[in-house]
């Protein structure tokens, strides 16, 4: 049959008319969708606009401690993304596969791109389709459709019958006609619904979601009281914006900052192990995962089948030996099976007087050689025992592999028997020569990865297009441990919904599973509170990566599978999943600490702003002070306990325990920070306050006068030197407890532990004595303590009194985290939590639903 492709005026007319193959699926997220997920937050544009007016009144500094932070944070975060995204297209387009075409009568290799519709395109053993089509001629097609339906047997293709994108060419070769491109193909149309890269929630996210979202209500609360006040007592407006900026800063801004330098420090870690982060946060996402499904192709085995053993039923090994080597060379049949014997028998291919390709309706090959007329056929025993001439003993031995999980073929000799009789294929008579074992080439390091999820207390379970059974034999081969409970797809499907939730939590290989069946297993497990990592590699898997709380997909993968994933294992190297694991507990174990240091500031500085600047009208600090507050309580400590944290176990929610202590250590520490700003107002006014010789000595060491440096001081308006002296000497307890807690959050001694259990690690500890230090030095040098944050200098009687001040606080802080009754507090936050988590999790499920059946 003649074969005439497109000409070059047809290619040009088609590609005109929008028929081209131009659409290509996503390997990775955009840069703009990158930036602007990142950047265009509602809370980062007020920010923006907030930090711009401050610069138009020529607050530089202010304007810089309202924006610094968020700016940083979106930066880092926006720097990681696209380093993943970059590496994500070097892998696809290193991937991207050349096509075989006919154009003018000439083959021709073109990019895919390039394709159009009608286009005449060629398929040999190995190549995948990259569009739809339908066949016009071929010889023994065979066609490997599990990466669009998890099905690892092959599926014979005839003249006029369909090819998609996406499916390999296993056997056989053809040319076939073009009939879909672009968005319209098989597989576009089944990622439809998957297509989108998401980012995930972690649970440390939604947890410190909620407290934001708590305190963003405050704080705006807040402001719209302020600017009301303001506007009807005419306020300057520079004196509006600083209020603006401390109120805002009770929304733990540098918290967002402190999570992405967690997650950069965590990817840091794990560079050299494997793993590619798409979603920076799915290294905490492993530490939660109490459940692993994979696919079995790619994960459990390599996709390759390797020789096991021969069971000889004559007495010439040799001869039988040479004549697989010979078949396997020769053989156009060049399926997994094939392969694994030409690894075996290595030969030099030969020229043949005739042979029958394998296909999935014959189930057996054969050959004959043109040298020596000798041939040998090779099959599935079913297909081949009615012409055996010695059938005694094959099937036992074929039934005692079979148990052991190996796949067996038999060799056979026809002498110089012909394989056609008047063109039609024939059976000879056979010699059974010998019975091959071959076997799903396991992972090598996949009992010890399993082992490693299940000793983390992690559910494995296999969730595979192929038969279950023959994933039950692949368990055996790889020697894994444990009960086995077996379901397939068709079984499944015949469950009732209630049934369906108590049935897949309680299976761990499901076989015969569609894409959408995967997808349903990830739901239901989610929807029973399983914390789900989908592994998988394949068009068919896409939708449960997407699914499941934590992606994973192999780099040998197909591109929309990595297009979509959290974590992409470079190589396919498996041992990077338990390492991720460990990172995630380590940044779990030290966000638990930092949340407890950073919340109780947020909290402190909410009843601040409540009692002082809503109730009395006067400003708790100026902005650049309470950047001072944050460095020296919070930021520096949070960035360094990040790096130190060590692994522990945190399969609970983390914020109960985190405001359990939040709570009562914000009201304790408002209740003395408001009461030393009393003492010190009321003191200062009726006179048995007096640091004017403090002030003289200031002023001095400025070279100013007094009157400028109590303008320098105050916040706008008239000085106020009650007010100057409340306030600092409310941030200098502010800002000595706060380091103190160090001592409270890593106790060396159970006697001043919370929960009498005490550290090892005494680094915590001496960096609360040089942030001390560091406290003291900036005392010394008057062009930052006066100059840069406005702070004033207390004699060192008064000092001794806030040191005693502070060793109260801590004893009380002591006493009242012991206390058990604060336990109601923890438990009614836990209960909460949970009950918002079940609701947003039915949220994403009714959304999911309801946008597939838009799309149907």
């Amino acid at each position: 049959m003649a074969l005439h492709g497109l000409t070059a005026a047809e290619v040009k007319e088609r590609a005109a008319a929008g028929k081209a193959n131009d659409y290509e699926t996503r390997h990775s997220r955009s840069y703009a969708d990158i930036v602007i997920k990142n950047f265009f937050t509602t809370f980062n544009i007020i920010l923006f606009i907030l930090g711009a007016a401050l610069i138009v009144c020529g607050e530089l500094i202010s304007a810089a401690s309202a924006t610094g932070v968020i700016i940083m944070n979106v930066l880092i975060s926006t720097v990681q993304e696209i380093k993943a995204k970059r590496r994500l297209d070097k892998i696809a387009l290193l991937l991207r596969p050349k096509v075989l075409v006919m154009r003018d009568d000439q083959k021709t290799d073109i990019d895919r791109g390039g394709l159009v519709i009608d286009d005449l395109v060629h398929l040999g053993p190995g190549d995948q389709a990259q569009v739809d089509g339908t066949v016009e001629t071929e010889h023994q097609l065979e066609m490997d459709e599990s990466p669009l339906t998890g099905e690892s047997h092959t599926c014979r293709r005839h003249v006029g019958e369909p090819i998609y994108s996406g499916a390999f060419c296993v056997a056989g070769d053809c040319w076939f006609r073009v009939t879909a491109v672009g968005r319209d193909t098989f597989s576009s149309k089944m990622l439809a619904t998957a297509q989108k890269f998401e980012k995930k929630n972690t649970p440390l996210q939604t947890e410190t979601g909620t407290v934001t979202k708590l305190l963003m209500t405050i704080a705006f609360v807040y402001l719209f009281i302020i600017i009301l006040v303001n506007i009807v007592l005419g306020k300057p407006l520079v004196a509006s914006l600083n209020e603006a900026v401390i109120v805002l800063d009770i929304v733990p801004i540098a918290l967002f900052l402190l999570i992405t330098l967690t997650y950069m420090i965590a990817a840091v870690r794990m560079a050299d192990s494997g793993v590619l982060l798409q979603n920076s946060s799915s290294v905490e996402s492993m530490s939660h995962v109490n459940t692993v499904c994979m696919d079995k192709t790619g994960t459990i085995t390599t996709n390759h089948l390797v020789f096991q053993e021969v069971q000889y039923l004559t007495d010439d090994h040799n001869g039988t030996d040479t004549l697989i080597a010979r078949f396997a060379a020769s053989t156009a049949s060049r399926n997994r099976t094939v392969t694994a014997l030409a690894d075996r028998f290595p030969d030099a291919a030969e020229p043949l007087a005739d042979e029958i390709q394998f296909s999935s309706e014959r189930k057996f090959s054969a050959v004959k050689f043109a040298s020596d007329g000798i041939t040998v056929v090779m099959g599935a025993w079913p297909f081949l025992r009615d012409r055996a001439a010695n059938p005694d003993g094959v099937q036992e031995r074929l039934t005692t592999l079979s148990a052991q999980g190996f796949r067996s073929v038999v060799i056979c000799s026809a002498g110089t028997a012909a394989l056609h009789a008047e063109e039609k294929t024939v059976i000879p008579p056979l010699t059974v020569l010998a019975i091959v074992a071959i076997r799903d080439e396991v992972r090598p390091d996949c009992k010890e990865i399993l082992s490693e999820f299940t000793a983390h207390g992690m559910d494995v379970k296999v969730i595979s297009g192929d038969d279950p059974e023959t994933v039950d034999a692949i368990f055996s081969l790889a020697q894994i441990p444990g009960e086995r409970r077996i379901l397939s797809g068709e079984q499944l499907a015949q469950l009732s919904d209630t049934a369906k939730d108590e049935t897949i939590m309680q299976t761990n290989i499901f076989g015969r599973m569609k894409p959408e069946q995967k997808e349903e297993v990830i739901e239901s497990l989610r929807r029973q509170g399983r914390y789900v990592a989908m592994v998988g590699d394949g068009v068919n898997d896409v939708r449960s990566i997407k699914k499941a709380q934590v992606g994973v997909a192999l780099q040998s993968g197909s591109g929309a599978a990595r297009g979509v994933a959290d974590m992409i294992l470079a190589n396919d190297d498996f041992r990077a999943l338990p390492k991720a694991i460990v990172e995630g507990k380590r940044t779990v174990s030290g966000m638990r600490d930092i949340l407890k240091l950073y919340l109780v500031r947020n909290f402190t500085l909410s009843f601040l702003v409540l009692f002082l600047l809503i109730m009395l009208n006067r400003i708790p600090m100026m902005p650049v002070q309470n950047t001072y507050y944050a460095l020296e309580t919070v930021s520096f400590a949070a960035f360094l306990l990040t790096i130190w944290a060590r692994p522990s176990e945190n399969k609970d929610l983390i914020l109960p325990n985190v405001m359990r202590y939040v709570l009562p250590m914000s009201v304790l520490i408002s209740f003395f920070a408001l009461s030393i700003y009393t003492v010190f107002y009321i003191g200062t006014n009726d006179g048995w306050i007096d640091l004017s010789a403090s002030y003289d000595w200031m002023a001095q060491r400025m070279g100013w006068s007094s009157a400028e440096l109590l303008d320098h001081l105050s916040t706008g308006g008239h000085p106020d030197i009650a007010e100057i002296n409340a306030r600092n000497a409310m941030i200098m307890f502010l800002v000595m407890s706060g380091i103190a807690q160090l001592f409270l959050l890593f106790p060396l001694s159970k006697h001043w532990s919370p929960d009498r259990q005490r550290t090892d690690d005494i680094r915590p500890t001496l960096l609360a004595l040089v942030l001390y230090g560091v406290m003291a030095l900036m005392f010394c040098i008057p062009e930052i303590s006066i100059g840069i944050a406005s702070l004033i200098e207390f004699p060192a009687d008064y000092i001794l009194l806030f040191i005693g001040i502070t060793a109260v606080w801590f004893v009380l802080a002591l006493i009242i985290l012991r206390n058990p009754r604060m336990n109601w507090l923890a438990d009614w936050i836990d209960r909460y939590m949970r009950r918002k988590l079940e609701v947003e999790l039915q949220k994403e499920t009714a959304g999911t639903n309801q946008t597939q059946e838009k799309r149907d």
